[in-house]
């Protein structure tokens, strides 16, 4: 079985905006994202990305721009000496009750059976107390990054149903911490 690093994608990788990333002008990848999934590339993981984008569903860009925002990821993580396995994203608004869109696993199981993914050995990176649900719904090891635009607080977390297995400042510091366990 293969291990996986799930990452979610506005607020983790790039920034995030609380009107919607709805272009490729809009779209700003951290500076460290490409050293971080190289970090991950090499060590063994499968680098697959989980995100909601209800702003297709919205009208607020559509299938093709969301395409020339992950080429761009894709370009600068290649020229990096990274790889991304897979996207895979929720188009639909979150009244259709979709199970694609995150806290759901429809695209968390789909990964897994594509790729023959060990949860227990993977982990799920995010920003949001949803991608932290998410993750640990799917039997991963969870990072919430402090990289977003939510501001969670230390009290706030520990309420929380599912809390995060690791707090970090941005996803290069998480990729350091995962590549040193392993060693």
């Amino acid at each position: 079985m293969n291990k996986a690093i799930f990452l979610d994608r506005d607020g983790t990788l790039n920034y995030d905006s609380e009107n919607y990333v709805k272009s490729i002008a809009e779209f700003k990848i951290f500076k460290n994202t490409p050293e971080a999934i190289r970090i991950f590339s090499q060590s063994g993981y499968l680098v697959i990305i989980i995100t909601n984008q209800s702003g297709i569903s919205r009208d607020y860009f559509s299938k093709k721009e969301l395409q020339h925002m992950h080429d761009k990821l894709k370009s600068a993580v290649k020229s990096e000496g990274g790889r991304i396995d897979a996207i895979y994203y929720c188009p639909h608004h979150p009244d259709d009750n979709c199970d694609c869109r995150k806290p759901g696993l429809a695209n968390v199981r789909k990964a897994i059976k594509r790729f023959d993914i060990d949860q227990s050995n993977s982990y799920f990176i995010g920003d949001s107390k949803k991608d932290i649900t998410t993750g640990a719904k799917a039997g991963c090891r969870t990072i919430l990054v402090r990289t977003g635009i939510k501001n969670y607080r230390p009290e706030d977390i520990i309420k929380w149903k599912f809390k995060p297995d690791h707090i970090m400042d941005d996803i290069l510091t998480a990729a350091k911490m995962i590549t040193n366990k392993q060693k």
